[in-house]
């Protein structure tokens, strides 16, 4: 049974000695090859022709080159036989090799050129106008939620300012708040009697009807006593919100 090490035996053998840095390598198959170059022994240097590498010495340094003509210089010719386009200096046509400086193709070339130039203006004068209406739009939605934003603004203050009239009202309860309107005290102390007698009275001499209406305000005036932050105490204790 081999050792569990065996596998170790199998490795690469060595080749010998290796050749020194710098020194003749003759191969056997031919001897294609008579030198290696060593370790650290810097490649030849490959002359380069100065004319070469001339752009690129002031790369970054030079403005871009563009063709700055202007449209009229720009047009390209259309053979009027064939239909092919062709280039700004094209004297004859690249594909049927017709005359490009003919009189007829000349004109036909100058018709199509003012064409185009009057097709791009109208293009142009209609964007134009798209777009003012398009801005004038957007001014005039903006203005429009301007003036919703203000009059909503001035709905919400007048409520503010009617509430906040009110709130005096329901400070503590709403029943204490009504007794307060009566200026004399002993008028409230009245107000007061009458409020608690009266649904006592209905409820306790008057006919069906009556009762339910002495019912109906006995619940109202002992209602209108319970504190106003018993009843806005789920919404944070304040009433006006």
């Amino acid at each position: 049974m081999s050792s569990k090490f065996s596998r170790f035996l199998h490795l690469e053998r060595s080749r010998g000695e290796k050749t020194p840095p710098g020194g003749q390598v003759r191969l056997q198959d031919g001897n294609r090859f008579e030198s290696v170059v060593g370790p650290g022994e810097a490649p030849s240097s490959v002359a380069v022709p100065e004319a070469h590498v001339e752009r690129f010495k002031h790369h970054g340094q030079t403005p871009l080159a563009l063709d700055a003509a202007p449209q009229a210089e720009q047009r390209f010719p259309r053979c009027i036989q064939c239909q092919t386009e062709n280039g700004r200096f094209s004297q004859a046509c690249t594909t049927c090799g017709a005359d490009l400086q003919s009189p007829e193709q000349l004109a036909d070339n100058e018709q199509r050129w003012r064409a185009q130039e009057q097709f791009d203006a109208e293009t142009r004068e209609r964007m134009t106008v798209r777009q003012k209406a398009q801005e004038r739009d957007e001014a005039e939605r903006l203005a429009e939620h301007q003036r919703y934003t203000e009059q909503l603004t001035r709905a919400l203050e007048k409520d503010r300012s009617f509430i906040s009239r009110l709130q005096p009202l329901f400070e503590p309860s709403l029943g204490v708040g009504l007794l307060r309107l009566v200026p004399h005290p002993q008028a409230r102390w009245i107000v007061l009697a009458w409020a608690i007698g009266l649904p006592v009275l209905l409820v306790r001499f008057g006919n069906e009807p009556l009762r339910h209406l002495g019912l109906y305000l006995g619940v109202f005036v002992a209602l209108s006593f319970i504190p106003t932050w018993l009843w806005t105490a789920g919404r944070g204790g304040r009433w006006d919100r």
